[in-house]
């Protein structure tokens, strides 16, 4: 049975071997990121060894690279799944109004109603699914406001 650091460093290799040129263009990627700071090329295809001989010592910023070349988070989303959590993309997210500020005011409503839910169901007069659908609303909310800030900051 593998590990959780074997299972992330096997997913990693799978998304880079996936990607267009293989491992060998990620690596080619970071390099071109990094400049001269990136570690030779051997060293990043032994940390990227989903079977490893010796404890691989693949660095954070080199997971991170590789899901931003590749754009697969599979080993995150794996990694998030182990502490009971997941992943929601804002990219799936669309925005119901045409401004950050105009989203920013529909997130209120959303809240206020959350923290009333709250109060009722401490107070029992309201049951703790109640809690979480307000909670759910709130969220969805809350991710068009975020999904729209980042695709106005990307446009300028």
């Amino acid at each position: 049975m593998e590990s959780a650091s074997q299972t992330v460093t096997r997913l990693l290799n799978q998304a880079c071997a996936q990607y267009p040129g293989g491992l060998r263009a990620v690596f080619t990627a970071i390099r071109e990121k990094e400049g001269g700071s990136a570690r030779s090329e051997s060293t990043f295809y032994a940390d990227l060894n989903p079977n490893p001989t010796s404890q691989g010592k693949l660095k954070v910023k080199d997971f991170v690279a590789c899901m931003e070349i590749t754009g697969n988070v599979d080993a995150l989303r794996y990694m998030v799944s182990l502490f009971g959590y997941s992943l929601t993309s804002i990219s799936c997210v669309e925005p119901d109004a045409p401004t950050v500020e105009a989203e920013m005011l529909q997130d209120y409503p959303a809240v206020v109603a959350f923290h009333e839910s709250v109060q009722a169901f401490k107070r029992g007069e309201a049951e703790y699914e109640t809690v979480l659908a307000r909670l759910e609303g709130a969220l969805l909310d809350l991710r068009q406001t975020a999904a729209i800030a980042r695709r106005s900051e990307k446009k300028e």
